[in-house]
């Protein structure tokens, strides 16, 4: 079995996010110019859906729900504990944020993985398991829509992957708002059970607060397969 395509986004976001896919992503162009990734040829990639003037009219939100506050991501932290009005960085901290964005790597939850990424995240993926080496890169809405095909790729091929977190070095600003986090992480991938193949990242990423909330705001990893 081939693997073309690593894609990591927690994000990977590198969100901590990755996966592997048994076939090639193609990157495409919408009508509306927008990048979107399928894993069909861009011609035979599925429509756009239609504008929303053709969509059903959605019911008009209730008083409450418009008065409800918006709810911020809560962030992990060492030991399992829960924390979401964060107001200084710590090495706990963001190494709890670390090992929680690659547990929902490994379980595809590209919904969680989404939302552990700032609105303003830049990221690259070099990914070695293919020759010549596929980069990606781009946003927040780039690496969310990798994740998404990640997830569906994973599910239809029927691999599985299992993340540990090895050597971590974790440095914090003067002033507790910002940390770089460079790590290294291996993967294995399974198939039914059979172990296919192990995947090891280089990673360096860049967390900040927003309202209360640690999110990654840059990523970089460069993954290849080893023995």
């Amino acid at each position: 079995m081939r693997t073309t395509h690593l894609l990591l986004a927690t994000l990977t976001a590198a969100l901590g996010a990755h996966s592997t896919i048994a076939q090639t992503l193609f990157k495409c162009t919408d009508d509306k110019g927008h990048t979107t990734y399928s894993d069909r040829a861009c011609l035979q990639a599925p429509r756009p859906k239609a504008p929303m003037a053709q969509r059903p009219v959605a019911s008009a939100p209730s008083a409450a729900a418009k008065a409800a506050p918006a709810v911020t991501p809560p962030t992990a932290v060492a030991g399992g504990k829960v924390e979401g009005n964060v107001t200084k960085l710590t090495v706990a901290i963001v190494e709890g944020v670390l090992r929680r964005a690659l547990d929902l790597g490994d379980r595809s939850d590209h919904r969680a993985q989404c939302a552990l990424a700032a609105p303003d995240l830049t990221f690259k993926l070099t990914d070695h398991s293919s020759n010549p080496a596929s980069v990606f890169s781009g946003g927040r809405r780039e690496i969310c829509d990798l994740q998404l095909q990640s997830a569906q790729a994973m599910q239809a091929s029927g691999l599985s992957a299992s993340t540990r977190l090895g050597k971590t070095d974790i440095r914090i600003n003067a002033d507790g708002t910002q940390a770089v986090a460079k790590s290294e992480t291996s993967t294995a991938v399974s198939l039914q059970g059979q172990q296919m193949m192990t995947l090891h990242c280089t990673r360096e990423e860049v967390f900040g607060i927003y309202s209360g909330s640690v999110l990654y705001q840059r990523a970089n990893a460069t993954c290849r397969p080893v023995g």
